[in-house]
């Protein structure tokens, strides 16, 4: 395995974005809630079964009158502990629903527990406390979402503590998705504990998706702690159902973009886990082709009924949102924590809080290549790091491992170094250069590099006692020794770094008799010839930049003679980095972690024998600047309607960049370059924005921070003024917020007064000043047309 850093991804940079998100998230996800809460109406389902329509309700408060419908949503509790027969029922419109500690259970001819009907009904399903819906009747969801409806799950304050179980009867239908013979409709689960089962073996409805020969429609995991188990029938655990003749050309879509996803199915199933079910053998191609599974992120656990780790799809691997292959991972904490023990796991596709199996295994995907993976234990607090390589092979389950560590690994290797090149010995009396030869090159317990001085230090020790190493260079040792003194070293880790302990000792140098200093020989000049080249990462909110410098070594004789295999040194601000040049004489080497401040850089071949020929020395030096700019700020907006890119931001200028927000910024996100003053064509979302990076050979300016939540709102309304004969509007129609206002400037024509009977405007407060001819609109409800018909001054 290569011990490299991947380009692009920095661990404490990802993290640090992930923490802003989770406090953006925390800062508006509650309040929203509390004020919904409060205006939802609470029904009883003691008190009767509960049926929900577009703009209807049937069902009865805990005081017993029968509810009105309430546009906001209701929560459904019950006042009795008993578990109840009642059934929730939403058949239209789109519904706020809360479930409060529900415990439901229909007969065998029942109806399902709570059922969503009728294409085109949306429901926002809110979980709080415990819930528990059992089905009796085998041809029925314990939670119903027929085809052409659409299910969002949450809870009430964004965490996992919440808990819905769907226990399916283990016939003809699903426990979450479709009925008999029904595809589900889309499915969304954002957070909570969700657990999918079945209460008895022989199930061809799929834990999650379709029901028997349904296919498992749009099925989306954000989030939460999901559980699918459909071990004991013919479907897969997540997707479509059993069917002898396929879906009728009906397709099933699954992603996880995060979350802890675990499944299982039989021992010798010939389907997905997660994806399509059992199918009739010459239908099989067809419906694997109407099969998409995408892997974005999250841990996802994929197992047997003997509970082996088992494959994610049946003789084929799922994809990432970006159409590449990824594969599963098993991720080996080296101290082996015990099963159970909640950690998090991040990487350059996300974040995931998930728990330890397998003697302190994690399992996620992840492409092919090498990936800097942090893991947090949420016990102790200690973090472990580790770089995963992960191979194409798909003959194993997991298809590829690694581990992550907090020890360091190598050991160090010992060269000495004298003024004869050729002259390794140490000698009595003789002066000589103890190097370690490995110093740049230390990897962790996790094949992870760590960074010299920043993570480990070297100690040095004559015999049993610890000494110092060279004031300029702690790495080296100069030494005049006598004749039987030995030396060693180790690497110990620093207390801010990302390693504890120690190594053990390398091996021992030992001092030999006296030695005849060899004759000088008289070298060639050399020449470094240095170019320099910035590297400016994608990434959010970069904490450092970096530098490459081609290096090009010649013979300074008249031949210009490349110089190959040579040592050439590389010193940053204290730490030293050791390469060697190629057949053209060539180094690239990079200076990295250039935090903002003052920076010194050296390069230097030592006098001394190459391939048998003397050369002399030769340096470069260069001294520059790393700043870092404050985020920007001052920004307005105009809002932008759903479907629409007529939002724009003003403020900006074209020394900046912006991002389209989404949940997992990183690397690969799209950045596009400000042009003029004002950025237009965007659609409702949430925008970033941050000064661009630039380098010009003394400064090197990093990218600012984002600038977080500079919000083109959705625009519900649109405000027009209604041309008349009497008045002239200088301003034209708006769209606005919900609740949102407007201003317009209408003069009276010649002859005419606007007076205050003569404005005509519904569903918004408004009020007009003459004396500037302002027409102010606040609270507006819907699209208004405003007509003033000017009283004609007699």
């Amino acid at each position: 395995m290569q011990h490299v850093r991947t380009k692009g991804f920095n661990l404490s940079g990802r993290l640090a974005v992930l923490s802003i998100i989770a406090l953006l998230l925390s800062l508006l996800s509650p309040a929203a809630h509390s004020y919904a809460e409060s205006s939802k109406t609470t029904l009883d389902l003691a008190k009767g079964s509960i049926v929900i329509g577009n703009g209807t309700v049937s069902g009865k408060t805990s005081s017993g009158a029968a509810a009105a419908y309430n546009a906001s949503g209701y929560v459904i509790t019950s006042s009795s502990s008993a578990v109840s027969s009642n059934t929730v029922t939403i058949n239209g419109g789109e519904q706020q629903v809360d479930l409060h500690n529900l415990k439901i259970t229909t007969g065998y001819n029942g109806a399902s527990p709570v059922s969503i009907e009728n294409a085109g009904t949306k429901v926002r399903l809110t979980l709080s406390g415990t819930n528990v819906l059992t089905a009796g009747n085998p041809k029925k969801a314990a939670l119903g979402v027929a085809e052409g409806t659409e299910l969002t799950i949450g809870t009430i304050d964004g965490s996992v503590n919440h808990v819905l179980t769907a226990n399916g009867y283990g016939g003809s239908a699903a426990a979450i998705g479709g009925n008999e013979s029904g595809a589900s409709g889309k499915i969304t689960i954002n957070e909570g504990t969700i657990n999918a089962k079945f209460t008895s073996s022989g199930n061809y409805g799929a834990a999650i998706g379709g029901g028997q020969s349904g296919a498992g429609g749009v099925i989306v995991i954000n989030g939460g702690v999901v559980t699918a188990e459909s071990y004991g029938g013919s479907a897969a655990a997540i997707g479509g159902g059993y069917s002898s003749t396929g879906y009728n050309g009906k397709s099933t879509s699954v992603t996880v973009n995060g979350g802890t996803v675990t499944t299982k199915i039989p021992n010798a199933a010939t389907y997905d886990s997660i994806g399509y079910g059992k199918v009739g053998t010459t239908y099989a191609s067809a419906v694997q082709a109407a099969t998409s599974v995408v892997i974005n992120g999250g841990a996802i656990i994929n197992k047997n009924d003997s509970n082996n780790i088992t494959s994610l799809l049946y003789k084929r691997l799922p994809v990432n949102g970006s159409g590449e292959t990824v594969y599963s991972v098993g991720i080996k904490f080296d101290d082996a924590p015990s099963n159970g023990t909640t950690v998090t796991l991040s990487h350059a596709s996300g974040s995931v809080a998930t728990k330890t199996l397998n003697s302190g295994n994690v399992y996620t995907f992840l492409p092919a290549g090498a990936h800097e993976v942090v893991a947090t234990r949420e016990d102790t607090g200690s973090v472990y790091y580790g770089l995963v390589d992960v191979n194409t092979s798909s003959s194993n389950t997991p298809n590829s491992s690694g581990a992550v560590s907090r020890t360091i690994k190598s050991t160090p290797v010992i060269a000495v170094v004298n003024a004869d090149a050729a002259d390794a010995d140490l000698n009595d009396g003789k002066t000589s250069v103890l190097v370690i030869g490995n110093y740049s090159e230390i990897v962790n317990g996790g094949s992870y590099l760590l960074e010299a001085g920043n993570d480990y230090t070297i100690q040095w020790y004559k015999g049993a006692t610890l000494i110092a190493g060279d004031a300029d260079d702690a790495s080296r040792l100069t030494v005049t020794p006598d004749k039987g003194d030995t030396f060693k070293a180790k690497f110990v880790a620093t207390s801010t770094g990302k390693a504890i302990g120690s190594t053990s000792f390398s091996s021992v140098k030992t001092t030999l008799g006296p030695k005849n200093p060899s004759i000088p020989v008289p070298g060639i000049d050399s020449n470094l010839s240095v170019t320099s080249e910035a590297e400016f990462t994608k990434q959010p909110d970069p904490t450092a930049g970096a530098i490459t410098y081609t290096v090009k070594l010649t013979a300074n004789d008249g031949s210009n003679a490349p110089i190959a295999g040579a040592t050439v040194r590389f010193y940053q601000d204290g730490s030293k980095y050791t390469r060697v040049t190629g057949a053209d004489g060539i180094i690239r080497f990079t200076f990295g972690a250039l935090l903002p401040g003052e920076h010194a850089i050296k390069i230097a071949f030592e006098t001394g024998k190459v391939n048998g020929v003397q050369y002399n020395g030769s340096t470069y030096d260069k001294s520059f600047t790393v700043v870092k700019p404050e985020k920007p700020s001052g920004f307005t907006t105009i809002a932008a309607k759903s479907g629409t890119t007529n939002g724009k931001i003003f403020g900006a200028d074209e020394s900046q960049e912006y991002i389209k927000w989404i949940p997992t910024i990183g690397i690969n996100q799209q950045i596009y370059p400000v042009t003029g003053d004002v950025i237009e064509n965007l659609g409702p979302s949430l925008y970033s924005i941050r000064y661009k990076a630039f380098y010009d050979g003394d400064v090197y300016s990093l990218a600012s921070d984002y600038r977080y939540l500079v919000w083109v709102q959705t625009a519900q309304w649109t405000v027009t003024p209604v041309a008349t004969d009497s008045v002239v509007w200088e301003t034209g129609a708006v769209d606005v917020i919900a609740g949102g206002s407007a201003q317009f400037v209408v003069t009276p024509k010649e002859g005419y007064e606007i007076q205050a009977g003569d404005i005509q405007v519904k569903y918004a407060n408004y009020s007009y000043d003459s004396s500037t001819h302002i027409l102010s609109l606040d609270t507006i409800t819907s699209d208004i047309r405003i007509v003033i018909n000017a009283t004609k001054i007699e």
